[in-house]
């Protein structure tokens, strides 16, 4: 038997870390461990719900896995015939169990249930991307009460904030890392002002002794008065001795005194320094009190906790509120075995959450009760979340603190030959302890290096280069650094009649068709002047000569949205306006709506049902695509590192001391200046890495288009080169899709149809809200859900408790809860997945009407277009509706599509084909 307990992977891309971390955990389920003994923790809702799925792959056939079942054996000493005896017993007890493959975050919600009335929060808190709401007018309404609102003034003023947000931004940093900051020493800092009166005394005397010294003017002007903060700035004290300085060697010998002065005078420059940081930190810590107190009130009051809250409140359970053993009885699960993938992006705070649960496995081996293990996997060369907390130092550090061997995994089975081979040549000898991988596949590949000024058109023109040699879009993905630029990329891809999905994590706020349609929307609510001129030139009118007799304030803002679109004909054929539409559909009147919208992060839609896919490398991170385009960024430089205030990590990293950023401060202070270098040498280890994650993606090949000045590529002395030809099968030119009908009519969006009309099935009765409210939910559970599994049904469900718990009566959380179970074992619906490539809530445009199909199954041969329903009770109309569907794909050169009403009753589920 190979099976390590301790042990940590340390996985390049494409070195199989997903498949060695499935091995890990079914090789525990094989030696007679129990799932609820077992906590494997992922960083994304995708990569647990990827798990899940391969762990029941795996065990439903084993035997069809050959190479997994070979690697099973191997780490669970166990023969390749008795796993495969006992795979179906491991099944059922993975099953009937609630197996803990999770993210650390639904993890700490979890943890924060169990125990929540401990710290004061209700059990049923909900939790959301953005703080508690109110907190900024709450936290400037204590300071007011506290005489504190003039600190506030001068502490912006001094970090050179000139809005309260951005103070805002420096408190909800510091809450972020609340338990890993330094304790605050009491007493009161030296006043800076006090020195500066000492530094201009010597400054004075210096100036005196030099002048009758008759030195140069320029060296006597290095003195002259000024305000302590310029002559700081002078580049004159970046030397430790005037006697290495040309301009006042020769002078010092006639007066050794001024060698004597200029020291002083650095020594209080330096305290200066100290005492300005001393100043600003022992006021934000003040002020930070009372930003805590606030924002813990609120939460606890309101009931909703973002991330920040969930790491803050869980630190404050763990760690000094209830025992282990508590601990162990609320999640009615005591931990034997942890798994932790992506460990290079977990943080600091994220690892001392979990360190008592770690601590205590460590604390039981070898005492008799029975096997414990701890295993977690990654890569420092992927870690790229460093502005969230991510601490890619924390993978050496707690292998050498528990004594953990660490295996690397060398070989690559992601990329071909070509692209393998560039990626060591680049990286080898420039990213510190870089190790090559070793090609596994045996396909050359190709790769390109190309140089132009014009990177976004060079980027068009080569996947149309692409798509001429036989390879279709959907197979190629265009890496982009920001979400503007995948914008604007999406947009040269429209132009060029190249289909391109766009996938950034730009939210939908921040789209400018989006932003004027809800900007339009609150000039009609509040009435104030609406500036609009880039719309009311697009619009060829003043939208001041628009008549909008049919607005009236309590209108839904879904209906007020759907019937500008309308008015505005220049808003038809967005699919983003699907999601900005069905967004709206949760709220009741438009204030909320306004207020949420702000806070929202909703992101874009995709353009088509095909294309190329435009992504930021961070959000292609985890993912593999058959050929890559990569593009410089935009900018010529890389932004600068200009906060404030700096964190420094001690080697247990938590926060040692904060400095505060001073121009110039690295000449006087020797610990600063060390500071300045190792934070220098994170930030060009983070950009490195940011490339290694870019150059990695590849499948068959790869294009990078660099600029040929100020390029992010000269940190890997990246020059033009060309081998290897891509290849594939020539696709076969689609048939042109009809034109849009003029002046379109917006009749579909969201999830859930309203008529305008009274139904005349309903005798003239308005539409029943209460029954749409509820479909919307419905098919937001199975949106949610990130398999069609019964195992993935609780966290769908979660996730609309709280979006819908609000507005819907538990009865109906419950119906929900039951009709998917419905549909989960319904064979007919397992027959219609089985084989099928899914996409959900996708959306489409033709004829010039916008569409958005529950369910689509993409097959060898056809598609199917499956709609979901809650009621037959407008079968007629549903079915037409379909027939739209399957008229529009037919159209768009999609000839073989069938339609499949689902109905999801309270009985079971209804299949009822739709034909044309």
């Amino acid at each position: 038997m190979s099976f390590r307990p301790f042990l940590a992977l340390s996985a390049s891309a494409g070195s199989g870390k997903t498949f060695a971390l499935s091995v890990r955990y079914l090789a525990l389920l094989f030696m007679g461990e129990s799932p609820g003994e077992i906590l494997a923790a992922t960083f994304t809702k995708k990569a647990a719900a990827e798990m899940r799925q391969r762990v029941l792959r795996y065990l439903r056939d084993l035997a069809g896995e050959p190479a997994f079942l070979a690697a099973l054996a191997e780490e669970s000493g166990l023969a390749e015939e008795e796993l495969l005896r006992r795979a179906p017993e491991v099944l059922a007890r993975f099953l009937a169990a609630e197996p803990r493959i999770v993210t650390l975050d639904s993890f700490f919600v979890a943890v924060l249930r169990g125990a929540s009335l401990e710290i004061g929060l209700d059990s049923d808190f909900v939790t959301k991307e953005e703080g508690p709401e109110g907190l900024e007018r709450a936290f400037l309404e204590e300071l007011d009460r506290e005489g504190l609102l003039g600190v506030l003034v001068e502490l912006a003023l001094q970090m050179q904030r000139r809005k309260v947000q951005e103070m805002m931004g420096a408190m909800e940093e510091w809450y972020r890392v609340d338990p890993l900051l330094p304790c605050r020493e009491p007493g009161r800092s030296e006043e800076p002002a006090r020195i500066e009166a000492k530094i201009e005394a010597l400054r004075a005397s210096l100036y005196r002794r030099l002048e009758r010294a008759e030195v140069s003017a320029t060296a006597l002007n290095n003195f002259a008065p000024a305000p302590v903060a310029k002559l700081f700035a002078r580049s004159l004290f970046g030397k430790e001795s005037l006697h290495d300085h040309r301009n006042y060697r020769k002078y010092l010998e006639r007066d050794p005194q001024i060698e004597v002065e200029y020291q002083e005078l650095r020594a209080l420059m330096r305290r200066w320094a100290r005492a300005r940081e001393a100043k600003v930190l022992e006021h934000l810590g003040a002020l930070y009190d009372h930003y805590k107190n606030v924002r813990i009130a609120l939460s606890r009051g309101e009931g909703v906790l973002d991330f920040d809250d969930l790491g803050f409140f869980t630190y404050r359970l763990l760690h000094e509120t209830i025992t282990r053993e508590f601990l162990y009885f609320r999640l009615d699960s005591r931990f034997r075995h942890i798994l932790l993938d992506e460990f290079q992006d977990t943080s600091t705070l994220q690892f001392l959450l979990l360190k008592p649960l770690i601590d205590e496995i460590f604390a039981g081996q070898g005492q008799g009760e029975g096997l414990r293990s701890f295993f977690y996997v990654g890569d420092t060369k992927q870690s790229l979340y460093r502005f969230r907390g991510g601490v890619e130092e924390l993978f050496d550090l707690v292998a050498e603190h528990y004594g953990i061997p660490v295996q690397s995994l060398t070989h690559n089975y992601r990329s071909h030959r070509r692209v393998v081979e560039w990626v060591n040549r680049w990286f080898e000898g420039v990213m510190p302890d870089y190790v090559p991988q070793i090609p596994h596949r045996e396909e050359e590949g190709y790769l390109r290096v190309l140089e132009d000024a014009e990177i976004e058109d060079r980027a068009v023109a080569e996947l149309g280069r692409l798509r001429e040699r036989g390879i279709a879009p959907e197979r190629v993905a265009l890496l982009v650094h920001t979400n503007d630029e995948g914008n604007a990329l999406q947009e040269a891809c429209e132009r060029a009649g190249i289909p391109a999905v766009l996938q950034t994590s730009s939210s939908l706020k921040n789209l400018s068709r989006v932003a004027a349609l809800v900007r339009m929307a609150e000039y009609l609510w509040q009435g104030h002047p609406l500036d609009a001129a880039a719309l009311s030139e697009r619009l060829g009118e003043e939208l001041g000569d628009r008549e909008f007799r049919w607005y009236a304030p309590h209108l839904e803002p879904r209906e007020v949205l759907h019937r500008i679109i309308d008015d505005l004909g220049y808003f038809h054929r967005d699919a983003n306006l699907l999601k900005l539409l069905e967004f709206a559909s949760a709220f009741r009147d438009l204030p909320t709506f306004f207020e949420e919208f702000e806070h929202s992060r909703i992101p874009v839609a995709p353009q088509t049902l095909k294309g190329a896919r435009i992504l930021t490398i961070h959000g292609s991170k985890g993912l593999e695509f058959d050929h890559v385009i990569l593009l410089d960024r935009s900018g010529s430089r890389p932004p600068g590192d200009r906060i404030p205030l700096i964190p420094d990590y001690d080697d247990s990293l938590h926060i040692e001391r904060i400095f505060y950023r001073i121009s110039g401060r690295e000449r006087f202070d020797e610990e600063y200046a060390r500071m300045l270098e190792r934070r220098k040498a994170s930030r060009h280890k983070d950009r490195l890495n940011l490339l290694y994650v870019a150059l990695t993606r590849a499948v068959e090949g790869m294009t990078v288009i660099r600029k040929p000045e100020h390029s992010l590529f000269d940190l890997l002395e990246m020059t033009p080169v060309e081998e290897g030809e891509p290849s594939g099968a020539r696709e076969e030119k689609p048939e042109e899709a009809p034109q849009a009908a003029p002046a379109p009519q917006l009749r579909r969006y969201g999830r859930q149809e309203l008529s305008e009309e009274p139904d005349e099935e309903e005798g003239g009765e308005g539409p029943d809200y209460d029954a749409i409210l509820f479909g919307t939910a419905l098919h937001y559970c199975l949106e949610m859900m990130g398999e069609f599994d019964p195992l993935f049904l609780w966290e769908a469900l979660d996730a609309t408790t709280n979006r819908y718990g609000s507005l819907l009566r538990p009865v109906q959380l419950e119906q929900i809860r039951l009709r998917i179970e419905k549909l989960l074992d319904a064979q007919p619906f397992r027959e219609m997945l089985r084989g099928a490539r899914i996409f959900r809530e996708q959306p489409f445009s033709y004829g010039g009407r916008l569409y958005q199909i529950d369910l689509l199954l993409e097959r060898e041969e056809e598609f199917v277009v499956v709609d979901y329903k809650s009621s037959r009770k407008y079968e007629a109309k549903h079915r037409e509706q379909v027939a739209g569907y399957l008229r529009g794909m037919r159209a768009l050169g999609y000839a073989k599509v069938r339609g499949i009403l689902l109905y999801l009753l309270e009985d079971g589920p209804e299949f009822v084909e739709v034909t044309l």
